[in-house]
């Protein structure tokens, strides 16, 4: 082979095993946050986290990947610092059965496959806080286990 060809050949598997990476990336993180948020919530509690990582990242005031939306600086409580959920969400293996569960439909999101149980929602909080002032024009799209969904909200968070 000549060298260009083996170039290429070289540069095409560098593009193929960092387009894998970047998807592992994203699927990894985005089942990571949606676990620490709503593992031991209802069915559809995770889905519905997912839901919303999906929703930002088509949503021109968001990141637009889903790693970057699930640990954009205080969006998700369990990706906080201080949260106590960080460290466990961090460390969790694929040997946690509701873990899988999440990488599972977080790999749905990546693909754009993820049916959306939320009807549009960008944001969702515990139903034991108060709304947030910026929640206040929202709508209520549902409400799974012990969070409240949102869409519609017209100022930037």
């Amino acid at each position: 082979m000549t060298k260009i060809k083996l170039i290429a050949i070289g540069l095409l598997l560098a593009a193929l095993i960092g387009t894998w990476l970047y998807w592992q990336h994203n699927i990894e993180w985005a089942a990571r946050v949606a676990w620490g948020e709503a593992r031991g919530e209802p069915d559809g509690g995770m889905q519905a986290v997912l839901n919303v990582m999906a929703n930002r990242k088509r949503d021109p005031r968001f990141p637009n990947s889903l790693a970057s939306v699930a640990r954009q600086p205080f969006q998700f409580s369990a990706y906080n610092t201080d949260d106590p959920n960080k460290n466990k969400l961090e460390a969790v293996e694929e040997t946690d059965p509701e873990f899988r569960h999440a990488v599972r439909l977080a790999t749905f999101a990546q693909l754009g496959l993820l049916w959306d149980i939320t009807d549009g929602a960008t944001y969702f909080h515990h139903d034991k806080i108060e709304p947030p002032t910026y929640l206040s024009d929202a709508e209520v799209t549902m409400v799974i286990g012990s969070h409240v969904f949102y869409k519609n909200v017209s100022v930037e968070n």
